[in-house]
């Protein structure tokens, strides 16, 4: 009788802490407002509370690429792939749809 090989061992648990980054938009868009409402300040006469969502969104961009190639260096994308050849429904192949056919 011929044994199975043992059970592969679970991968290393990569750190992900690098999304705490995530936090930061949150911060200044909504952490901030008390201190930035009150500032007089109107670059190009537009209100300063604007100037800084505007900026906001700048920043979050930012923030959110950085994120998303540190999350690409962790080798999440391979993990996430892996995770949905697993989960695949059998009879379904990757270019086609199960609610509509297959996409064109």
């Amino acid at each position: 009788m011929v044994t199975p090989p043992p059970p592969a061992p679970p991968p290393a648990r990569r750190s992900l802490n690098h999304r705490w980054l995530l936090v930061l938009p949150f911060i200044w868009q909504v952490g901030l407002v008390p201190v930035v409402n009150d500032v007089s300040f109107a670059p190009l006469n537009i209100p300063f509370p604007m100037c800084w969502q505007l900026l906001g969104i700048v920043a979050t961009s930012i923030v959110v690429g950085v994120v998303f190639r540190l999350d690409r260096r962790a080798g999440v994308e391979r993990e996430e792939a892996e995770f949905l050849a697993a989960t695949e429904p059998a009879g379904h192949t990757a270019g086609s749809r199960p609610d509509r056919g297959p996409q064109r």
